[in-house]
């Protein structure tokens, strides 16, 4: 698995990529609700999605990335207006209750900060990300990222974030979310290979009461 950086430098020359990014992180998952084989656009494309679902029933594993329709509470920065994320896309933190988890929503990040997230996160992760996801998913094998998982059990899932704000000189604490499960529908795990289309992806159908870039300004501000 390459870089996240990797994949933007090769991906940013494709005409239409924000198109193929919403395609892919919003139409395919939440309108047209593709599962299993069905949702493989690529030979090299994997269904993990369903070997979680096997594993853990549908709910969320910390390292995996969900998006889904939430029926919950506004959200609302300090000093900021109201706002609803309607569909949210999120980077699962912790899942360790049966009500509810948490995790980073990427909608609420401008796209330069996706990436330095999703950066952030493969360096510290690389052995997982570089050099054992690919080999797993090729053999149809459940990719988890133990290091994390036991990173998170141990508690220190938030000396991470710290880390990565102090490291890219943001602060990724302002898109940390909790989200109940009562309120989730249609409850979908992005598989890693589409990851790479985060950075240009556009949430133009997402919000409610403000649009992403009004949202993406005050993160600007607070952060």
């Amino acid at each position: 698995m390459l870089s996240p950086r990797e994949e933007y430098l090769y991906n940013k020359q494709i005409d239409g990529i924000e198109d193929i990014a919403h395609y892919t992180l919003f139409e395919k998952y939440i309108i047209e609700d593709l599962r299993g084989q069905e949702k493989k656009q690529e030979i090299t494309s994997t269904d993990q999605e369903s070997l979680l679902i096997k594993k853990a029933g549908g709910y969320p594993f910390p390292g995996f990335t969900y998006t889904f329709m939430y029926k919950g509470k506004n959200i609302k920065y300090k000093n900021g207006q109201p706002f609803t994320d309607l569909v949210p896309i999120v980077f699962c933190i912790n899942s360790g209750s049966a009500e509810y988890f948490t995790g980073i929503n990427m909608n609420l990040l401008p796209k330069e900060a996706r990436l330095k997230f999703l950066q952030s996160f493969y360096e510290t992760f690389k052995g997982f990300l570089k050099r054992e996801i690919d080999v797993l998913a090729q053999n149809n094998q459940l990719a988890l990222n133990i290091k994390f998982i036991d990173l998170i059990k141990s508690g220190e899932g938030q000396k991470m974030i710290k880390i990565f704000n102090s490291k890219t000189n943001e602060n990724f604490n302002l898109a940390y979310r909790k989200y109940l499960f009562r309120n989730i529908r249609n409850f979908r795990m992005i598989e890693y290979s589409e990851l790479r289309y985060l950075p240009f992806y556009v949430p133009k159908n997402a919000f409610r009461r403000l649009n992403h870039s009004q949202i993406h300004e005050l993160y600007q501000k607070l952060k």
